[in-house]
Order: structure tokens, then C-alpha cells, then sequence
């Protein structure tokens, strides 16, 4: 039996209430493309960094700036932790984001196999000791009418603790939270950076975990959840507000010439893709530059490649 319980306090009820009233604001503001691709961008810098923390990984958040704005296709092995995290925020935003479909078994593997860079059918099968309680866990979402947020700070919680994923180190369950706040436009058109807050107070960020085997409830995870939730919350709208961001990158790194600004274009219809040999065709070039422009585009997050090798494929981001 799954340790689902907790009580709506009022402590709780005032964070959501606070929750609900800035991601309106937020979600309002008047900002630029541009301002807002930077914001995005560092945004998904900083939880990847964050978020491998709590898993103990040490590269430093510049290393993972570094990783992430490299386009060449031969990175050493050991940032591999950086780039698969990073593909499955990828998916998550693409798939997920407004999309409140029916979470299964099947997309907790999905999610697994592209954060821990492992086929589905070998993580089916290292699951199915862990598969009962899970399907329980998101049987339990589905069929509730909990608050976006609380949703996903149960489905982070149960999935860190009494249903965790073999081989994850908390990894998979964070994702699985973020994936419950992308469902209903929670994650701020992928602003936030809540786990920010648990990496620069870990030791509160665990214990909060633990105290569900303690007090057999999720009262304090959750009050814990939504209220770091809600200091990352007004963080983003100074941020958003005020165009505040990290000069990490020199102005260049945002700049697009006029193929890839092209290339948009032409993916303007939602149902449009583009691929290598399109690229080619339209613009006059060769393999090697058109494969440049597509990287480009990609690792600022503009569209979303789907498929491996020559069969690649690009749509809209």
C-alpha cells in the first residue's frame, strides 16, 4: 500500500493560492522572443546542473553550460549525464507541455530510457518488480482531482521513495514531477528552476524526502514542495521582468543568420518538418552546413529532432 495520504492545510492551501496568482503574472508578463529564448535557455542550464547535483554529479554549472552549447557530436563519455538529461527535458516539453493526456507505465520508461540512456524493453524489464506500485502511483493521478502542483510533488516523492525506478538516483523522479507540471503549464513555458532551491539547501531538500517513511504521510514533502516551488516562482517573475539573465554566453551564441532564420520559417505550419536533404534542396548547400544549421537551431531549443541518423527529422519547437 502506497503512502498517499496527506492533508490540504492551510499553510498549503496559501502556497497554491500564491502559486496560482504569480504564474498568471508570470505567465502575462510582456517579453521579448528573445529575452525569453535566454531566459529559457539558461533556465534549462540551471536544472540540469541542479538536478544532477542532488545525484551527486560534479561538474559545476558553468561545465554544463559549456556541454550543452558544444554542437559538436563527439562529447567525452562522462557528459553524457548532461546531454541525456537535457534530451529528456527535450521530451517532456515537446510531448507533454498543455497536453494533459493519461500518464502510464510506458511513459515513465519512455522518460527512464532517454535519462538513463537505456533501451525500454531491458528498463520493462529491470522494472517489474517496481511496475505494480508505480501503475499504482499514476492510476491514483489520474483518477484524483489534486492540484497540478501537488501532483507533481507526489509523483516526485513516491518515486523517489516507496516506488523508485531501479538504477535511478532520483534523477527519473524529478523529471516525472517536472513532466506533471509541463501537463498543466506549471513549468512556466519551461521557466522555472525549482531545483535551484533544493541543490543550495540539500540537507532540507532530503529530509523533506525521508519524511514520509517517518510520519508515514506527505504533509511536510508536500509543504516543502510547494513552498520552494513558490520562492523559484517570484525568482522567475524578477527574472522575467527585469530581462535578468547570465552573460555567460557572448551575444553571438544567440545570433541566427539568414538560412536558420529560413528554416523557421518554413517550419512556421505546425505540421511542417525539415530535414538535412530539405535544407540542402532549399537553400543550396551542403550536407555539412545544412547539418550545422539544424544543430544550431536545435541547441537553442527552436525545433526538436526526432529519429537517429540519416532518417533525422526536425519540427517546430
Amino acid at each position: 500500500m502506497l503512502p498517499l495520504a496527506y492533508t490540504e492545510s492551510v499553510e498549503l492551501k496559501n502556497h497554491l493560492k500564491v502559486i496560482d496568482s504569480l504564474r498568471r503574472d508570470i505567465l502575462s508578463a510582456p517579453v521579448s522572443p528573445k529575452v525569453e529564448l535566454k531566459l529559457r535557455w539558461e533556465a534549462k542550464a540551471t536544472r540540469i546542473h541542479s538536478s544532477l547535483a542532488l545525484s551527486h554529479n560534479l561538474f559545476s554549472r558553468g561545465q554544463v553550460v559549456k556541454i550543452l552549447a558544444t554542437q559538436t557530436k563527439h562529447l567525452p563519455s562522462d557528459y553524457s549525464d548532461v546531454i541525456y538529461y537535457k534530451h529528456a527535458l527535450d521530451y517532456i516539453e515537446e510531448h507533454f507541455t498543455a497536453n494533459p493526456r493519461p500518464t502510464t507505465i510506458n511513459t515513465v520508461i519512455a522518460v527512464s530510457a532517454i535519462a538513463l540512456n537505456q533501451q525500454a524493453d531491458a528498463l520493462t524489464s529491470s522494472m517489474s518488480d517496481a511496475s505494480g506500485p508505480i501503475r499504482t502511483l499514476l492510476e491514483y493521478l489520474e483518477n484524483q482531482s489534486d492540484h497540478p502542483v501537488i501532483q507533481a510533488g507526489i509523483a516526485q516523492c513516491i518515486l523517489s521513495t516507496s516506488a523508485p525506478i531501479p538504477g535511478d538516483s532520483g534523477v527519473i523522479a524529478r523529471l516525472m514531477g517536472s513532466l506533471y507540471l509541463a501537463k498543466y503549464g506549471y513549468d512556466l513555458r519551461g521557466l522555472i528552476t525549482v531545483e535551484k532551491q533544493w541543490i543550495t539547501r540539500q540537507t532540507s531538500y532530503e529530509l523533506a524526502l525521508a519524511s514520509l517513511s517517518r510520519e508515514g504521510n506527505l504533509n511536510l514533502w508536500l509543504l516543502y514542495f510547494t513552498q520552494t516551488l513558490e520562492e523559484n516562482y517570484r525568482e522567475r517573475f524578477e527574472d522575467l521582468t527585469k530581462s535578468r539573465f547570465r552573460p555567460e554566453l557572448p551575444s553571438s551564441f544567440w545570433e541566427l543568420n539568414d538560412r536558420q532564420k529560413g528554416v523557421l520559417e518554413h517550419l512556421s505550419d505546425p505540421a511542417s518538418s525539415m530535414t538535412n536533404r530539405k535544407v540542402q534542396k532549399i537553400f543550396g548547400v551542403s550536407q555539412i552546413t545544412a547539418s550545422r544549421d539544424l544543430s544550431r537551431l536545435a541547441l537553442l531549443g527552436l525545433i526538436f529532432p526526432h529519429g537517429k541518423g540519416r532518417s533525422i527529422t526536425y519540427t517546430r519547437a
